[in-house]
């Protein structure tokens, strides 16, 4: 056999839509720690899951961790706490043995930006890529934590109505490089940006998913839903934009799918429309846009 075909496939990779029940815990991180179990098992590992949790992102990481570690620790889990908040920290060799050493990395809501200026192009950045690609590193964001897993995401003031010149798009970790990921979607009535954010870049989709709601995806196998809401699915690839006089915009062919919590879909099932397979295989498309 080939090393190309003996390889493990990409790990785990969740996104989040934020304010998940961390204090139960719910569904959500029952979930995300039962697929990260199972894949584990496959490999008959003996220890606990071993989770960083990165709270970069957040202006109040000491309560994030006071959160997240009990909830953790009540899943059967280890977590320890990462928290990096210059770039310099993202080269310390305990930050990365710590990444080294685990199963899951989980990033924390908060403030993208703040986020993807401390980790991008550092060490530490390269390692986790390195690690998710090898199958070695699952690989969780929740709010700004997901946004800053896709090829750009939203930023600050980003305008939400299409109206004035198109603003620069800011690029994210770029760990789903097919996918531009917005979050806390329907609650916040974000749909108006992630549609500017995909005719901004229409080789990527736009994923925007609801709060208290999980996209799990295999890049191998497919994807499921967990949580109470659901993730929603835009695809701007075909669709022409026409900024019309008095600010009128006129979005044609314009792809859009829901799924709902409890959705499960395959990358490679024959019998869905040739359509949602072209927007299934694109999600899995982890590796084929870089840049």
């Amino acid at each position: 056999m080939s090393p190309r075909s003996s390889a493990r496939p990409p790990a785990l990779l969740a996104l989040i839509g934020g304010n998940e029940d961390r204090l139960t815990p719910g569904t959500v991180l029952r979930e995300l720690i039962a697929a990260c179990d199972a894949d584990r098992a496959a490999r008959a590992p003996s220890d606990p899951l071993r989770i960083v949790v990165l709270s970069t992102a957040s202006g109040e990481p000491d309560l994030l961790w006071s959160q997240y570690e009990p909830a953790f620790r009540a899943l059967g889990a280890e977590p320890r706490w990462l928290d990096p908040r210059e770039r310099a920290q993202a080269a310390d060799p305990d930050a990365l043995a710590a990444v080294s050493e685990a199963d899951l990395l989980f990033l924390t809501g908060g403030d993208q930006e703040r986020l993807v200026d401390v980790l991008i192009d550092t060490p530490l950045h390269a390692l986790i890529r390195e690690r998710h690609r090898a199958g070695a590193l699952a690989i969780a964001g929740t709010s700004a934590g997901a946004s800053a897993l896709g090829a750009h995401m939203p930023v600050g003031d980003l305008n939400e109505q299409f109206a004035g010149p198109a603003q620069p798009l800011h690029r994210a970790l770029g760990l789903m490089p097919a996918l531009v990921v917005d979050q806390h979607f329907a609650q916040r009535k974000r749909h108006a940006r992630l549609l500017h954010l995909v005719t901004l870049d229409s080789r990527r989709l736009g994923v925007g998913i609801d709060e208290d709601t999980a996209l799990l995806i295999r890049p191998d196998a497919g994807l499921r839903v967990v949580g109470s809401g659901a993730v929603t699915i835009i695809d701007a690839a075909r669709a022409t934009d026409r900024r019309e006089p008095a600010g009128v915009v006129a979005l044609e062919n314009l792809g859009f799918a829901l799924f709902p919590a409890g959705t499960t879909l395959s990358f490679n099932d024959p019998d869905l429309p040739a359509h949602l397979l072209r927007t299934l295989r694109n999600i899995a498309a982890s590796g084929s846009l870089i840049g």
